[in-house]
Order: C-alpha cells, then sequence, then structure tokens
C-alpha cells in the first residue's frame, strides 16, 4: 500500500494519484481536509471515489485539538470560530459544521 497527504485542488491531487499508480500498490490519501485552500469534501472525495483511492481526514469533531483553526494557530491565537472551518466535520453538540458536506460523504460511502 503506498499512502499519501496532500491538501492539494484536484487537478493536482489526481495527478499525484497518477504518479503514484506506476508502482501497482493499492492507494491511501491520509490527509486531504483544508477548506480554506480549497481542498473540500466535495472538490476531494468525489474525484478519490472515482480513482478507487481509499481516504481520511484528520478531525472529526471540534474539540481538544482546535483543528477547525487553520495551520497558523499554532503561532497565532483564535479568540472566535473562523468562517470557514479548516478540519472537523461536527460541533461538539453533534451538529454537523456543514448539512450538505455530511450528506456528500453518506452519497459516496453507501
Amino acid at each position: 500500500m503506498i499512502t499519501f497527504h496532500s491538501y492539494d485542488p484536484p487537478d493536482e491531487k489526481k495527478a499525484r494519484v497518477a504518479s503514484l499508480r506506476r508502482f501497482g500498490r493499492p492507494v491511501v490519501c491520509t490527509e486531504y481536509m483544508a477548506r480554506p485552500r480549497g481542498s473540500t469534501f466535495a472538490a476531494i472525495l468525489p474525484l478519490l471515489k472515482a480513482e478507487k483511492v481509499g481516504a481520511y481526514n484528520w478531525g472529526f469533531v471540534n474539540g481538544k485539538s482546535q483543528t477547525i483553526y487553520p495551520w497558523d494557530s499554532w503561532e497565532k491565537s483564535y479568540t472566535a470560530e473562523p468562517p470557514v472551518w479548516f478540519h472537523d466535520i461536527y460541533r461538539q453538540n453533534g451538529n454537523p459544521y456543514d448539512e450538505k458536506e455530511v450528506a456528500l460523504i453518506r452519497q459516496l460511502t453507501k
């Protein structure tokens, strides 16, 4: 199995997957979610499914790891929820950050 991280937009991710296919091994994307960079569920999951690439994203519920914030949160303090979450799918109360994303994930993973 070949695993890779990529926060690239769809066209670059597709090229990356194509370059990894030459090894003839199953491919898994171990990280892809970075909404502000354009690497969103809607942009990436249909591509990965079509390419038969396994995938999982960092973050599930907004909480201790604070991955709703961008990478610079290690150096910059955020005092409010960002308008666009970086990672994570659900709020602590169980409500989705974005209902459409959750519907898409369910539809693609049936």
